[in-house]
């Protein structure tokens, strides 16, 4: 039977383990809280999904963060180790103090250090657990996961594909922009950055074109709860209603035979309309559930990585980041435009950059080194390869027909260059829609990511029957949305909780 003196270091080790294990979870949180900004719901599904084609740079990320951390505790209580059994082997310090009686109590110092070991890992636990639920509001996601709501009841719309219609087809190249927020541009313009606009050709067209604003300067959309990550924003604007799927369902969207097949989404809208669809990335298509959503939703040919190695675009060997950078992925969109218009239908080129990812961005070839901060450099960059691009489109004959929509899919997740901002809003940009920007209400307007949806048909010159679609609202229409009439903090809190209607209709 081991003595009370083996029994009291056994302790004093599990104690220090505790106490590291501790540091090490608080130390972990504390970096993706403060790199991604998000909550416990978006590490949920981020956790769950497919991770083919993810960026070893996240988990790189965690270690360089934590590690030095660790190392310095490690030290600490490698000494107070030393301390407890060597120096504590050759000293018998008692300890005296008075107890509720009043009479004198003695105990020797190892009790005295074990008991305020084990008061500090408590208490440091009960800090550790608190932080961590303030940060990434766990009680909050508990809490919504268990809770009801009826707004879909109450506000979706269903589309109804018969009644969209349009005197003349148009066809559209849907450009998302990874992370793409008007917070990079200066605040003499609507963004946030002190003096340099970072994305000054964006901004121009946005000024040139349409472009919804939540300010009088450039603004532009709220990213709505359950669609501030890539899949749920493209979800959002493809469907008009939140991500807001069950937990357990998310890890098998990349292999689903059935992707949400009752929903009715623009690739659904625009298959039955007759136009050929596909969607190019320069990742691995299944990432998230994008080539299920979008094949089994429009029909859509999806262009992934791999095609692009099958095409002979470039090896397995020169993928980067995660897989092809942008400048690869415009000269595959351009030849894929050409190939696409040449058919005698009308198109939907949907497009989804990745450049501009957390941390920082990738530096491509054709990035320089103008400023300190690398993400500035990769803003300048993409700011500039998009402008080029759709200036290769305004140059071909298939241009007067077709309708570029350019918008961000969420803000970013990481906190460069956005640490300090208040609001961060969500580009967009609408060109060649045929509209006159002074008819149109496109300042100080309230909206969010599921506005998107109708918005982009009426774009197209479709008319949308009321105008509005899923819990979006077309914003040509002038109409106001739900933000507008009920409040973004109200459809925030409704979206996150578990919607009957949404089980019976999406899953």
């Amino acid at each position: 039977m081991a003595s009370k003196k083996h029994i009291k270091r056994i302790l004093f080790v599990i104690f220090i383990v505790a106490l590291f294990i501790d540091t090490a979870i608080s130390g972990l949180f504390a970096w993706f809280q403060d790199s991604y900004g998000v909550t416990f719901r978006e590490i949920i599904y981020t956790i769950k999904s497919p991770l083919a084609g993810a960026n070893s740079s996240f988990f790189l990320g965690a270690v360089r963060y934590v590690v030095p951390k660790l190392a310095v505790f490690a030290v600490v209580m490698a000494v107070a180790i030393i301390l407890f059994f060597v120096i504590g082997k050759y000293l018998s310090v008692d300890i005296v103090f008075k107890g509720r009686s009043g009479k004198e109590k003695k105990t020797d110092a190892v009790n005295f250090i074990a008991a305020l070991l084990f008061i500090a890992v408590v208490a440091y636990s009960v800090k550790i657990i608190s932080d961590i639920n303030s940060r990434l509001q766990i009680s909050q996601f508990i809490k919504d996961y268990t809770a009801r709501t009826e707004i879909y009841e109450d506000y979706y719309v269903m589309p109804d594909v018969d009644k969209i219609t349009s005197e003349k087809p148009r066809n559209l190249i849907y450009i998302y922009m990874e992370s793409m927020e008007t917070t990079y541009a200066s605040k003499d313009v609507g963004g946030e950055q002190p003096e340099i606009n970072y994305i000054p050709n964006l901004t121009q067209m946005a000024e040139d074109n349409i472009s919804f604003s939540d300010e009088e300067g450039i603004g532009g959309f709220i990213s709505a709860k359950d669609t501030d990550w890539t899949m749920a924003a493209m979800w959002a604007t493809q469907t008009g209603a939140a991500f807001n799927f069950p937990i357990e369902g998310n890890s098998d969207f990349g292999n689903q035979e059935h992707f949400a097949k009752n929903t009715i989404t623009l690739g659904d809208i625009l298959n039955q309309k007759g136009y050929y669809q596909e969607f190019l990335c320069g990742s691995d298509g299944t990432f998230g559930g994008r080539k299920a959503f979008f094949e089994q939703h429009g029909n859509f040919r999806v262009y992934d990585l791999y095609t692009a190695e099958e095409e002979g675009y470039l090896t397995p060997e020169e993928e980067v980041n995660w897989g092809i950078e942008d400048w690869l992925l415009y000269d595959i969109a351009k030849d894929e435009l050409t190939r696409i218009a040449a058919q005698d239908k009308p198109f939907n080129f949907t497009l989804l950059t990745v450049d501009t990812h957390h941390f920082d961005g990738w530096i491509c070839p054709l990035c320089g080194d103008e400023y300190p901060e690398q993400l500035a450099n990769v803003l300048v960059c993409a700011d500039k390869q998009i402008y080029d691009f759709i200036g290769w489109c305004k140059e071909q004959d298939w241009y007067d027909d077709t309708v570029i929509v350019i918008q961000g899919d969420h803000p970013r997740m990481d906190q460069s260059l956005v640490s300090y901002a208040k609001d961060r809003m969500v580009y967009n940009c609408f060109i060649n829609t045929g509209y006159d920007a002074s008819e149109l209400k496109l300042k100080n307007r309230q909206f969010n990511t599921m506005d998107i949806f109708p918005t982009v048909l009426e774009a197209m010159g479709y008319t949308v029957p009321g105008d509005r679609l899923g819990l979006g609202t077309g914003m040509f229409s002038g109409r106001e949305t739900l933000c507008e009439t009920i409040g973004s903090d109200y459809i925030d809190t409704e979206v996150q909780k578990y919607s009957q209607f949404y089980a019976d209709n999406f899953y």
